[in-house]
């Protein structure tokens, strides 16, 4: 039973799909897997924020939701800052790999 379309237009099977997904998963870098999981992490510190604002406008009756999102912003703050110095890590030791590349290149060259 086929499914799905892929890019050509080509209808494909569940298992074909999931096989396609499987490779292209393994093809994901460590920096970008970093940079989608900080993404996320930001993504989660807007809602927190969000539902922090909603509980300070209705603070009769959510004080204790309150305390909930507070504690949860500092846990999920700490979060993303970890997140965001290893991207930092990661993205540094791409561009000197990268630099080292180069470098090999053009005394290969000499």
């Amino acid at each position: 039973m086929k499914v799905w379309k892929d890019k050509q237009g080509k209808w494909i099977t569940h298992k074909e799909f999931f096989s396609r997904w499987k490779s292209g998963l393994e093809g994901v870098t460590q920096l970008q897997q970093t940079k989608m999981q900080l993404n996320g992490s930001l993504i989660s510190l807007v809602g927190i924020l969000c539902g922090i604002v909603m509980c300070i406008i209705a603070i009769k009756n959510l004080w204790w939701l309150l305390i909930i999102l507070i504690g949860a912003l500092f846990n999920s703050s700490m979060g993303c800052l970890g997140q965001w110095q290893k991207y930092l890590m990661l993205k540094k030791y791409n561009d000197l790999e990268l630099q080292a590349i180069d470098c090999k290149g053009v005394s290969d060259d000499k």
